[in-house]
């Protein structure tokens, strides 16, 4: 792959008509006009069912106000003020969707421009892709989207993927961002898993063959090391203090695991691929494999770009959980509040 993308289409203003147009016909390239019809059914159906049990939940915390007040039972001002509380979730539900919407017609436009400019491949979604890696035997309903692949001097790709697993009856929905590399040189098999904080656990388990390995040191900290005792010797030699450091710098809140002559690094959450910083950081994973995994030797040096602090407080944005607000939650309060007060006035006026 390139050392250095060209992300001018990433920074470029969009037309939001062209990106409209362009959204819908991919979407009726994917799934025809049926399944652009179901897709849009699909949201509808599940707002209605949100807004309807949030408006059951609002009627019954009213129903309980009035009868600590005096009520005889429920009636229409029961019904009223139960939909004045829905309607700010309404009104959040469809600003919701209609945003969601035109930031993926906007990302697919930036990234179909993104590929073509720096001779990549693009594909929308990818169902049930088959890879080597333990994610990929986990769950169902799996699906890779925004799948970027390059084949130039080092073959790569890049993907979004989202999964379910089962509780009894209960579906627990997973996202992952995979980056994935090819390698010519036999690497031993192994896992790293990430110990960093704030991030989610993951559905997926290591093979059952592989041990955990103590390197000794801070790495042990950051990671912890799995892989098959046969080849602790081999992983020993590979895990340098130097691919140590730039493990740890680069992919720090990630898994990383090589399997079949590929490398893959697992971010256990969806990250923003239309960022120009993303790609930066597939850059500087390139370059640690190409000079210290692969060593076939490359134009890219890990260690400049990894000190490089600019870069470095451009990728931490990549990774930074966004976190629900106070001004959220007080928006979250005020419905609830509003319907308790008017629940409480009514019935002592009325009775």
């Amino acid at each position: 792959m390139t050392s250095r993308f060209d992300d001018v289409a990433l920074r470029a203003p969009v037309d939001p008509a062209l990106a409209r147009a362009e959204g819908r016909e991919l979407v009726r390239h994917e799934g025809g006009r049926s399944g652009e019809a179901a897709a849009g059914g699909w949201i509808v159906f599940q707002s209605a069912v949100l807004v309807v049990g949030a408006g059951a939940l609002a009627a019954l915390c009213v129903l309980m106000v009035q009868l600590m007040f005096g009520a005889p039972g429920a009636d229409a001002t029961t019904v009223v003020i139960a939909g004045l509380m829905v309607v700010p979730l309404a009104v959040m539900r469809i600003r919701g969707v209609v945003r969601g919407r035109r930031a993926s017609e906007v990302g697919w436009y930036r990234l179909r421009r993104f590929t073509e400019a720096n001779g990549m491949s693009y594909t929308a979604v990818e169902k049930d892709p088959v890879r080597p890696a333990a994610l990929f035997r986990v769950g169902s309903l799996r699906v890779a989207g925004d799948l970027v692949t390059g084949t130039a001097h080092r073959p790569f790709e890049v993907a979004n993927y989202a999964y379910s697993t089962w509780t009894g009856s209960t579906r627990m929905p997973h996202t992952a961002c995979y980056v994935m590399f090819t390698v010519r040189t036999a690497l031993p098999p192994m896992t790293l898993v990430t110990a960093a904080r704030d991030v989610p656990s993951c559905a997926w388990g290591v093979p059952p063959s592989h041990r955990p390995l103590v390197m000794g040191g801070s790495f042990d900290v950051h990671f912890q090391v799995l892989c098959a005792p046969q080849d602790d010797d081999a992983v020993r030699r590979l895990l340098t203090p130097a691919v140590q450091e730039t493990l740890v710098e680069l992919a720090g809140n990630c898994d990383v695991e090589i399997v079949d002559g590929r490398v893959f690094f697992i971010a256990r959450w969806a990250l923003p691929n239309t960022a120009p910083a993303f790609w930066e950081w597939i850059e500087d994973l390139a370059a640690l494999v190409d000079e210290q995994l692969d060593r076939q030797g490359g134009s890219a040096v890990p260690g400049r770009r990894v000190a490089d602090e600019a870069r470095r407080s451009r990728r931490a944005t990549l990774f930074a959980r966004t976190r629900l607000r106070g001004t959220a939650v007080v928006g979250c309060l005020i419905p609830l509040l509003f319907g308790v007060v008017a629940a409480a006035l009514t019935s002592a006026n009325m009775w």
